[in-house]
């Protein structure tokens, strides 16, 4: 049956799936068009390596005297069929023809080898796209579910970008081109958010769960757009940020004659300033990492003037950072409704907490131990 190796081959090709999988529903199919003919037994099917011809058999005991001809053959039928040498108590494939299916068997056949191609298909998706975690991808925007989770259309597959991971100030209509990092993939959604899901079973599995506020966003779009972090020759060492808002990025060079920050920031902001576009006009900020943890909250706390930072552990033996800031200049490194403050100590991640002194107190302090020790 040359029909059917060209049926299998294009099978192959258009869905993206292997030969395996689609000869394993295509021999699931033919036995259930042989069960809808009236055929009963051990069914078996066997096709040849490509797929050009195929015979469908019941497998059948040999008895002296056969009491369920679905499971047994006579020796003497046994013999005419395979030889003097056969012998009772063997086990024997006795053909069906093919032909005898009839054109309902066939129609069944039909739909169930469907049936599992899809699934075949769609299990290929999802192996696809789980290696395209932490990768950027671009949708086009095809439905607003009611709960203000966002479908994309992909191609072959939806996205999904729920409202906790959208930009808070972003405004999405039918037909937008929206682009967003992968998350996640997933088969059952409602399983995987349970707030309020949305229906997105009216789409068949899998779902791609994408996010436009995750660190990893920002970063990748880096990657995508500078050349030097593309390459390699700048490292991006941590990521920090209030979606839509203020990041802040650390990075640094892996050759001393590179300088990381020009190199991301570019001329008068012409390679950062296309990401923070992207994302809404989040202010990015740019720092150069240290491994010296005070000097790295002292940076990250620009663009406030750090006077003086140390690192010290509290009585619970965590580390903590002590910054002291002109007077003038504790607003600034606080940020408005401490944002600043907050994405420093996410930025340096082992931080539990940032001390922010302004300078007068400091000063206090400073006389008042030296009063302590005079005594």
């Amino acid at each position: 049956m040359e029909s059917l190796g060209k049926t299998i081959e294009m099978l192959c090709r258009e869905k993206g799936i292997s030969k395996e999988d689609v000869i394993e529903a295509v021999k699931i199919g033919i036995v259930n068009a042989a069960r809808k003919a009236g055929y009963k037994g051990q069914l078996v099917v066997k096709i040849d390596e490509d797929g050009r011809d195929f015979g469908i058999f019941q497998e059948k005991t040999v008895v002296e005297q056969v009491k369920d001809p679905d499971y047994e053959i006579s020796l003497e039928e046994a013999k005419q069929l395979f030889g003097e040498d056969v012998k009772v108590g063997e086990k024997v494939l006795v053909e069906i023809k093919t032909e005898e299916l009839g054109r309902i068997a066939a129609k069944a056949a039909a739909q169930v080898i469907h049936e599992k191609i899809s699934d075949a298909e769609r299990r290929a998706l999802f192996d696809y796209f789980k290696e395209k975690i932490g990768d950027v991808i671009s949708g086009t925007v095809k439905e607003i579910k009611r709960n203000k989770d966002i479908v994309l259309d992909l191609g072959r597959v939806v996205g999904v970008l729920p409202k906790e991971e959208q930009i808070p100030k972003e405004r999405y209509k039918i037909g937008d081109r929206v682009r967003a990092y992968i998350y996640d993939v997933v088969f059952d959604y409602k399983r995987y958010n349970r707030r309020k899901p949305s229906r997105i079973d009216d789409y068949p599995p899998p779902y791609v769960i994408l996010s436009r506020t995750h660190p990893k966003f920002l970063k990748r779009l880096m990657e995508i757009e500078i050349p030097e972090v593309a390459d390699g020759l700048v490292e991006i060492k941590a990521v920090a940020r209030e979606p839509g808002v203020r990041a802040k990025v650390a990075v640094d060079a892996k050759e001393d004659f590179i300088d990381p920050v020009g190199a991301c920031i570019g001329v008068k902001g012409s390679r950062i300033l296309p990401i923070s576009r992207e994302l809404s006009g989040e202010k990015i900020e740019i720092i150069r990492w240290t491994d010296d943890v005070a000097e790295l909250v002292a940076r990250a706390l620009s663009p406030a003037k750090v006077l003086h930072s140390e690192a010290y552990e509290d009585e619970n033996g965590e580390l903590r950072v002590e910054v002291v800031v002109p007077d003038d200049q504790l607003s600034l490194a606080i940020g408005k409704h401490g944002v600043n403050a907050r994405l420093a100590s996410k930025l340096v991640g082992q931080i539990v907490g940032i001390d922010i002194i302004k300078e007068s107190d400091y000063r206090k302090l400073e006389e008042l131990e030296a009063m302590e020790e005079e005594e």
